[in-house]
């Protein structure tokens, strides 16, 4: 305790000496950030051009605080805001725009339960040329339609139109019913609608309303609003088609007690396909069947199985109906019938039954966990909550009217896609079991769209594997055992066609125990005419056969450690076209700057467009208009969003959400290179204080996990969490260190300090640092890595350690509550990089276990778990805080109930926030002790 006085002293007269020189350099105009300036920094959410390339929307919503929406003009100094405005969408035609607004965020607060739920959301539409705007009330969901001019809503009906008063003679009547009556309309009352759909002329204010309306959707090209209705009775359920310029109204089904929902238009909008079910079949799903509706022939057809389909197959209500772009195919999913097992009651009927074994055991509560078990039981808890979502895909061919199974029970998993001849498949089923200590792993099928016929692609490859599938669907790409393969489904062969290259496909910074993954195949050319995949820098066009490579950015990525990518500008492009003219992202693995590059697959060109000391990120191209959407940011800089053209000329800056950064103190970063203990060259960015004093040394918090030198020119996230803010820290007279961690398998533990002790022995040397005032904090996986830190370490003053494993010995053989998955695979293949299981190296368990070595520890150590960890089992955060405590070492455990791995109660994040900084301010600065620190709180009852 000596040492830790000792400490303490030491540290208030650095604050002294500190504050003495700081204070005279603060710039008058600007200050030190606050827990509650962070909570007001915006952030851009979902920003999106207009088909026209003419409007920006976005939301920008604060960490704390309301939300806004915007509308800005990419040609003008035009711009619309709607004050608590979350989410909203812009007419196809460019001539509209909707946006929800949502209760103030105090409204929110101050409710209770009951009251929470009487909060509805508000429309607001906006005609874009004239600036006009209307706004609806109490709605709870809404669709703009994209070239009428029209807007449907759906809110709650009056209580009086809900329920109208009754008679006597009609309470008489109703009394009248039989048992079998009473049932089926109690059954439908549980989800009928008392909802009312409210249509809008934009141009005219006309509106109409139609009750118990509950889906509906409006054509994307055709003027075709179509809804369900379903009535207090259940007699005149129906499906109706609503043509907006006309008025006219056609009825596509009526039938009682009948449910439509699943509505999904084809891309020209002149069919949809629905569902059909009963309300009345609520214990069974096989009511359900897939229909057409075609506008421009006012004809429903029926998708009906063939016999055998039908009797083991059913349509479930939780569906999917996607159309090829094509508009040739449409996909949907079915279920295998199964047998549901007799119910029985349990409850005695005589004194005969209270020794009735079969009804006694029938009662039982009881989970039976077989070693052969293909998954654990709480994983398969969790799978079967996946499955009763999932479905086994199958396609009907429009123009043939022929459905063919694609998926079932031994081929899983099967998604739409726009193949005109293939899809690729894939299941988990022969390698469940491994998902224990191994991980996740598939066999891999391509799958004929016209007849369902099956052929094995690979087997065992890594579930995370990419797979692209060729256009005539004959070819698959993937990557296996360090290599690209190309399958041809015609020869039932595959080939390696990497093999003789000059470079790596497969992960050259890989540090896990596990097999190496790639860096993933961006796509197919039209016509089979090649594949274009990805080395560690560079873009490969590579043949079928394997004979035919070229480089086609080798020139400029790898002597210059540039990483180019391909930015996908048309999301529904399935391959790319041999005279494409393609945008990359260029990343530097050396200096961590990024920029834009114009590849030319005609000519092999490849152009810089724009190169800095920056990151850019593409976001979007406008559908209709050669615009694009980026930001750009560094540490001091927001990543507001930028439109420019496709060459990146005519750049222009739309937005600027944080305008008051400006008024504080921020820091800069740079970028810092050192050797470990092991010789390994190693990167990190060291963010200096603002108004940092060259010469002078400044409290240091280390911040770390894997690799953080590639966040050298990002705008650090301005939220409240349970990460140390950098710029609060900076702004606060701290330097913050982010240093690269390289790992060696089987010592996973000893690698941090190899690879950061260094790395902070360099930034003491360059002068920044003071030695005595550097603090460690991590989360998760680097909250275990600083346990391990401090039993091998004095050098830090503190260290806040959240969620972290303490014993892999207990933790091997734990459960992620999250996932039901055991931690097993994660020590033996994944980020715990043992290497081995505990049976074959129960050394390295021990010696990687920071609760063996707490005899050791002399750091001051903040621990933080929430109790309902669903990733780390909190009982590892008692282990430790047990051992120091046993060995009266100075420890502190944050338990926060009813939380998971990640704070999400916003005051429990602004507690830690404060409680973290109140912390180091203490052991690295000599501020005093907070009470909690010195006191600790007595236990309280739980709110």
């Amino acid at each position: 305790m000596n040492l830790s006085l000792t400490k303490k002293l030491s540290k208030v007269a650095l604050l002294l000496s500190f504050t003495f020189v700081i204070i005279p350099s603060l710039n008058a105009e600007q200050r030190p950030l606050e827990v509650t300036d962070i909570m007001k920094f915006k952030q851009i959410v979902k920003p999106q051009l207009s088909e026209d390339g003419q409007w920006l929307a976005y939301s920008a919503q604060p960490d704390r605080g309301e939300n806004s929406y915007h509308l800005k003009s990419t040609s003008s100094d035009r711009e619309f805001q709607v004050e608590h405005g979350t989410s909203g969408v812009i007419s196809a035609d460019g001539r509209f725009a909707a946006i929800t607004i949502s209760p103030t965020l105090l409204a929110k607060e101050q409710a209770d339960k009951k009251a929470k739920k009487k909060l509805k959301n508000s429309l607001e539409v906006i005609t874009l040329a004239s600036g006009a705007r209307v706004t609806f009330n109490k709605v709870e969901a809404f669709q703009l339609s994209d070239n009428f001019g029209y807007v449907a809503f759906l809110s709650e009906m009056p209580k009086d139109q809900e329920k109208p008063e009754q008679t006597d003679s009609t309470k008489e009547s109703d009394a009248k019913q039989t048992s079998d009556e009473e049932t089926e309309v109690k059954l439908f009352n549980k989800k009928r609608t008392n909802k009312s759909l409210t249509i809008v002329n934009l141009e005219s204010g006309e509106q109409q309303v139609i009750e118990h309306v509950d889906g509906f959707s409006f054509s994307n090209k055709t003027p075709y609003l179509v809804y369900s209705v379903s009535t207090k009775d259940g007699a005149n359920n129906s499906l109706k088609a609503l043509n907006v310029k006309t008025n006219k109204t056609n009825v596509l089904a009526t039938k009682a007690n009948a449910s439509f929902n699943g509505f999904s238009w084809n891309n020209e909008g002149n069919k949809i396909a629905f569902l059909q079910g009963d309300f009345t079949q609520e214990k069974d799903e096989r009511s359900h069947t897939v229909k057409l509706w075609q506008s421009n022939k006012n004809k429903i057809k029926t998708i009906k199985a063939n016999d055998k389909q039908a009797a083991n197959w059913y349509v479930p209500e939780t569906n999917k109906l996607t159309w090829s772009l094509d508009d040739e195919r449409l996909f949907f999913g079915f279920k295998p019938v199964v047998e549901k097992l007799a119910e029985i009651d349990t409850k005695p009927e005589s004194i005969d039954d209270l020794y009735n074994i079969e009804k006694l055991t029938e009662g039982r509560n009881l989970q039976i966990w077989h070693g052969e078990d293909p998954l654990i039981k709480t994983n398969e808890k969790y799978q079967l909550g996946k499955d009763k979502k999932s479905f086994f895909t199958a396609v009907y061919h429009v123009d043939n009217n022929k459905l063919v199974r694609l998926a079932d029970e031994q081929l899983i998993s099967v998604k739409a896609s726009n193949n005109e001849n293939a899809v690729i498949a894939k299941t988990d089923l022969n390698y469940r079991k491994l998902r224990t200590w191994e991980g996740f792993f598939s066999d891999i099928y391509i799958v004929d769209l016209n007849n369902g016929k099956k052929s094995l692609v690979a087997k065992k490859l890594s579930s995370y594997t990419d797979v692209k599938l060729s256009e005539s669907g004959r070819y698959a790409a993937f990557y296996e055992n360090e290599n690209v393969w190309v399958y041809d489904r015609n020869k039932n062969k595959k080939r390696n066609i990497t093999k003789n290259l000059p470079v790596s496909f497969a992960d050259e910074d890989h540090d896990y125990p596990s097999k190496v993954p790639g860096y993933g195949i961006a796509g197919w050319l039209e016509d089979d005419d090649g594949v274009l995949v990805y080395d560690k820098f560079d873009i490969w066009l590579l043949q079928t056969d394997g004979d035919d490579a070229k480089c086609l950015t080798c020139e400029i990525g790898r002597p210059n450690s540039l990483q180019f990518r391909i930015n996908k500008l048309d999301v529904k492009q399935d391959y790319f076209t041999d005279n494409q003219r393609l945008l990359l992202t260029s990343y530097s693995d050396e200096l961590k700057n990024f920029g834009f590059y114009q590849l030319n697959l005609a000519d092999d060109k490849l152009t810089k467009l724009i190169e800095e000391n920056k990151k850019f990120k593409f976001i979007s191209k406008a559908k209709k208009a050669d615009k694009l959407l980026y930001t750009r940011e560094d540490f001091n800089e927001y990543p507001d969003v930028w439109v420019a053209d496709l060459d990146l000329a005519n750049a222009n800056k739309l937005t600027n959400v944080n305008p008051q950064k400006d008024e504080f103190l921020w820091g800069q970063s740079e970028l810092v290179e050192w050797r470990s203990n092991m010789g390994v060259k190693h990167q990190g960015i060291l963010i200096k204080p603002a108004n940092y004093v060259e010469g002078m040394q400044y409290p240091v918090v280390v911040y770390y996990y894997r690799r953080f030198s590639q966040r050298m020119y990002e705008f650090n996230a301005m939220k409240v969490n349970h990460r140390p803010n950098f710029p609060f820290y900076t702004s606060n007279g701290y330097a913050v260190f982010l240093p690269d961690v390289h790992f060696e398998v089987g010592t996973p533990g000893h690698s941090t300090n190899k690879s950061i002790l260094p790395g902070l022995q360099k930034i003491i040397d360059m002068g920044v640092a003071d030695p005595k005032a550097i603090g460690l904090h991590g989360h998760s996986w680097s909250g275990y890595q600083t346990l391990h830190a401090i039993t091998e370490t004095d050098m830090f003053a503190a260290a806040v350690s959240g969620a972290p494993v303490s014993n892999m010995t207990s933790a091997y053989s734990g459960i992620r509550l999250g996932t039901g998955l055991a931690r097993q695979f994660q020590y033996e293949q994944g980020q715990s990089r043992i290497g081995a299981s505990m049976f074959e190296r129960r050394d390295l368990y021990i010696e990687n276990s920071p609760v063996f070595f707490a005899d050791r520890i002399n750091t001051p150590l903040l621990m933080q778990f929430g109790d309902i960890d669903d990733a780390v089992p909190w009982q590892q955060g008692i282990e430790m805080y047990m051992a120091m405590r046993r060995l009266e070492k100075n420890v502190i455990l944050l338990q926060y109930e009813g939380e998971p791995h990640h704070l999400k109660k916003y005051p429990n994040k602004v507690d830690y926030t404060i409680k973290m900084k109140q912390y180091f301010d203490h052991y690295l600065k000599g501020a005093p002790a907070a009470k909690w620190m010195v006191e600790g709180e007595a236990y309280r009852e739980s709110k």
